[in-house]
């Protein structure tokens, strides 16, 4: 009689903490939907994609419009690096970029950071088009205001990183303080060379 009434009380009891208790089925809910998260998480493939992505289209680009007699006969700063230097510099900032893009992803996708990583793919076109611009086209003066859209486009994904995963965006200024370097060193360029000749001229 005793064990009955006390597996009765332990059904009430049970019955009122699942049914009356919101903040207990919140936290269930909750739970749950960390769970989901968790198994839905992106892993090492797409971490591997996303920073493969731009170091190779970096690459190609770069192998069809690569330096050649037209800018060693450029005139230029003093300061600037020698051609090994840049690369080297792109070898270690286009794995950072597509590191940052990942964190950004990771975090919901492009359904959830549409805008974040839209801009991250302006950009990358804007950074890829640069050498198209100038190496292919000799365009310095076109190559210039490529580049500054693309400082532009990298200071609006640093903003819009900054709230979704703020190592993102840490990475992203990496990248920017880079940028910045290179529109002074085209700024310093075009300055030296103006007249110098090439199709767009």
């Amino acid at each position: 009689m005793n064990t009955e009434g006390l597996q009765k009380r332990n059904r009430d009891t049970a019955d009122i903490v699942h049914d009356n208790d919101p903040t207990q089925q919140k936290y269930v809910a909750k739970a749950y939907r960390k769970s989901a998260e968790v198994v839905k998480k992106p892993g090492v493939p797409s971490l591997i994609v996303a920073v493969a992505l731009p170091l190779v289209a970096g690459m190609v680009v770069s192998m069809f419009n690569g330096p050649s007699q037209w800018y060693k006969d450029l005139n230029k700063p003093a300061w600037t690096p020698p051609g090994p230097i840049f690369g080297l510099i792109w070898t270690f900032i286009y794995p950072i970029m597509g590191l940052a893009s990942w964190l950004v992803w990771a975090d919901g996708g492009f359904q959830r950071n549409a805008f974040p990583l839209g801009a991250y793919f302006v950009q990358l076109g804007l950074n890829l088009m640069w050498s198209v611009l100038f190496f292919r086209f000799h365009s310095i003066t076109l190559a210039f205001v490529d580049i500054l859209a693309l400082a532009a486009a990298v200071f609006t994904c640093i903003g819009a990183f900054q709230p979704v995963n703020h190592v993102a965006a840490n990475l992203m200024k990496i990248y920017f303080a880079w940028v910045l370097f290179a529109s002074f060193l085209t700024f310093s360029i075009l300055m030296k060379n103006i007249g110098h000749g090439g199709p767009s001229e």
